[in-house]
C-alpha cells in the first residue's frame, strides 16, 4: 500500500503536538497562540513555558508515565496546558464530561481509574462524593500564570504512537466506552481544510469532545490562533468572532440560525467553518454570514475521513467524499460490498494503522469486533452514489443521534429502571428537523403511584447527562410487552400524540 500524504503527517513525529508546540515557541516565543474571551492569553513561547510548569508540578504530584489523570476542565489556556503537559509526562488524560452524573460518572471513573483528578473548584466537590478514593486538585482560572517556573526541560516528548488521551464516547451501544487516541489521529485533523499562519479559530467546544481538542493541533501546525469559550453561547458567537478576528471554526449552525437577523450578519471575518451536520441549513449559514461551509463526518474512534464541501443537493443528509489517506466501503449484512446505491454500513481503513484510535479503553473485545480485518465498522448505515458522495441513513442498532451526540437507549434506560415508581420504560428518538432526534421517554407507572411528568422529570435532571434528558415525556399504566414480558418499542412510537405529551418547559421550542 502507497503511503499518503495525509498518513505520512500523522505519523511524522514533527507533527506531533507538543512536538510542534517547542518547535514553534523556539522559533517564535511572542507570537500569540492561545486566547480567552474573558481576557486570558498566551504567545507560543508562554504556552510552552506553562507546559513546562504545569509538567514539573505534575510530576511533583506524583504523575509519571502511564498514570491517568482524570480532567474536568472547560475550553481554557490551562485546559489546553494540562493535555499538553500529561503528555510529555507519558501519563494519559481522560477528559470527563462534567454533566456526568450517578452511575454514568462512576462508571467512568471506576473503568479509567485515575490516581489524580484535575477539576475547575465547582466540580471538585461531585467527584469526591462520587468516588471519595480519587485525589483531586481543584483548577483556578487562570492558574498557570501562578504556577512556579518549570526548574527542568522536558528533553523527552511523545511520538505518533503514544497515547494522547481517552476520550469516552456518549454510549451508542450500551455503557460509554473509553476510546483510547494516539497522537498521529489527532494529527489527522491538520488538513481537513486549508488554513494558514494568519487564520483564528473559534473554540467553545468540551475538551472531552475532539472537536473541542483538534483545533489545537491545527492552529498549532500552522501559527496561527485559538480563541476559547468556556461554555457555548449563541448570543455571543457572532460577537466573539468580531472580537477576535476569528477566520474559522466549528458552529452550531441550528443554533445561530434562530438568533434575529442583524444588517451586518455578513460583515465578519469569518472565511471557511464547519457547520454542523444539515447542509440545508449549512447553506442559509453560508448566505446569511457570507462564509463557506464545510462538514465533516467521523467519529472518536475513526477520527474525520469524510470531508463535505459542496453538498449535491439539500433534501439528503450527505457525508461527503473520502479524504486522502482512507479508504471506504460499504458493506451489506454479510460483510460483502454493497453497490452503489445500495444502502449498507460504512467501513473505514487508513493507510496507517496509527491513524485510527488504538482500541476500547480494557475492552478487547470490543476493540477487535470494531477493527474487525482491518477495516473499523461504523455501525452507520448509508448510500455510495456513483459520483463518490457518501449519504448518511441512520445508525444501526437501538441509538438516538441528537445534535451530533450518539445516546444509548440501553444505557438511558437503566437509568430509569431503577425510579422505585417506575415498572418499565421505553426511549425513543423522535424524527427532528433540527436536532436530527429529539428523546422521548414513556415509562410505566406502578399500580396506584401519584408519581407526576415534572416529578420524574426532576429525578431525571440529577441522574442523566443534559443531551440524555428528554424533550418528551409520557407516563403510562401499561407499556406493550412481548411474550417475555420485554418491554416491546417496535411501534410504540405510532401510538403516541406528540402534541399531548408532555415537554419541560426549558425544552419546548
Amino acid at each position: 500500500m502507497s503511503t499518503s500524504s495525509l498518513a505520512a503527517t500523522a505519523t511524522d513525529p514533527a507533527s506531533v503536538l507538543p512536538v510542534q508546540l517547542r518547535s514553534r515557541a523556539r522559533a517564535e516565543p511572542d507570537r500569540p497562540f492561545l486566547l480567552e474571551v474573558t481576557g486570558g492569553s498566551a504567545t507560543y513561547g508562554a504556552t510552552w513555558d506553562g507546559v513546562c510548569s504545569w509538567a514539573e508540578h505534575l510530576r511533583d504530584l506524583g504523575v509519571g508515565p502511564g498514570c491517568h489523570v482524570a480532567t474536568l476542565l472547560p475550553p481554557s489556556i490551562d485546559a489546553a496546558m494540562v493535555w499538553i503537559a500529561l503528555g510529555c509526562l507519558g501519563a494519559v488524560e481522560i477528559p470527563v464530561n462534567p454533566d456526568l452524573n450517578g452511575a454514568f460518572l462512576e462508571h467512568v471513573l471506576d473503568d479509567a481509574a485515575p490516581m489524580l483528578c484535575l477539576a475547575r473548584p465547582e466540580f471538585v466537590d461531585r467527584i469526591r462524593d462520587t468516588r471519595p478514593a480519587v485525589r483531586v486538585r481543584a483548577v483556578e482560572r487562570g492558574e498557570w500564570e501562578t504556577l512556579d517556573a518549570a526548574t527542568t526541560e522536558i528533553r523527552t516528548l511523545p511520538s505518533p504512537s503514544d497515547i494522547a488521551c481517552v476520550i469516552y464516547t456518549s454510549g451508542s451501544t450500551g455503557p460509554a466506552k473509553g476510546v483510547v487516541l494516539d497522537w498521529a489521529q489527532f494529527a489527522t485533523t491538520i488538513d481537513r481544510i486549508p488554513l494558514g499562519p494568519d487564520d483564528v479559530t473559534y473554540n467553545c467546544h468540551p475538551m472531552f469532545h475532539v472537536t473541542g481538542r483538534s483545533p489545537l493541533v491545527t492552529m498549532c501546525s500552522t501559527g496561527g490562533r485559538v480563541v476559547f469559550r468556556e461554555k457555548f453561547s449563541a448570543k455571543a458567537t457572532m460577537d466573539d468572532v468580531r472580537r477576535f478576528g476569528c477566520t474559522t471554526g466549528t458552529f452550531l449552525s441550528a443554533l445561530l440560525l434562530p438568533l434575529p437577523p442583524r444588517d451586518d450578519d455578513a460583515d465578519n471575518p469569518l472565511e471557511a467553518v464547519f457547520a454542523g451536520h444539515n447542509v440545508a441549513l449549512a447553506a442559509k449559514f453560508a448566505e446569511r454570514f457570507a462564509v463557506k461551509c464545510y462538514d465533516l463526518y467521523g467519529s472518536t474512534e475513526v477520527g474525520f475521513p469524510l470531508v463535505l464541501s459542496n453538498p449535491p443537493d439539500l433534501e439528503r443528509t450527505w457525508c461527503g467524499r473520502v479524504r486522502d489517506g482512507y479508504r471506504a466501503q460499504v458493506v451489506d449484512e454479510h460483510g460483502q460490498p454493497a453497490a452503489d446505491g445500495v444502502p449498507g454500513e460504512l467501513w473505514i481503513r487508513p493507510d496507517d494503522r496509527l491513524m485510527i484510535m488504538v482500541g476500547y479503553l480494557n475492552q478487547p473485545e470490543a476493540t477487535a469486533r470494531a477493527l474487525n480485518g482491518g477495516w473499523y465498522h461504523t455501525g452507520d448505515i448509508v448510500i455510495r452514489h456513483p459520483d463518490g458522495n457518501f449519504e448518511f441513513l441512520h445508525r444501526a442498532g437501538d441509538t438516538i443521534r441528537r445534535m451530533g451526540e450518539n445516546i444509548s437507549t440501553t444505557a438511558v434506560e437503566a437509568v430509569i429502571d431503577e425510579h422505585p415508581q417506575l415498572s418499565g420504560c421505553a426511549v425513543l428518538g423522535v424524527p427532528d428537523p433540527i436536532a436530527g432526534h429529539e428523546v422521548l421517554i414513556a415509562a410505566e407507572v406502578v399500580e396506584n403511584s401519584p408519581l407526576d411528568e415534572p416529578t420524574l422529570y426532576k429525578w431525571l435532571t440529577s441522574r442523566l447527562p443534559k443531551h440524555t434528558l428528554p424533550k418528551y415525556l409520557t407516563l403510562t399504566d401499561a407499556l406493550p410487552r412481548t411474550p417475555t414480558n420485554k418491554v416491546l418499542k417496535t411501534g410504540l412510537l405510532d401510538t403516541i400524540e406528540l402534541t399531548g405529551v408532555w415537554s419541560p418547559p426549558t425544552r419546548r421550542r
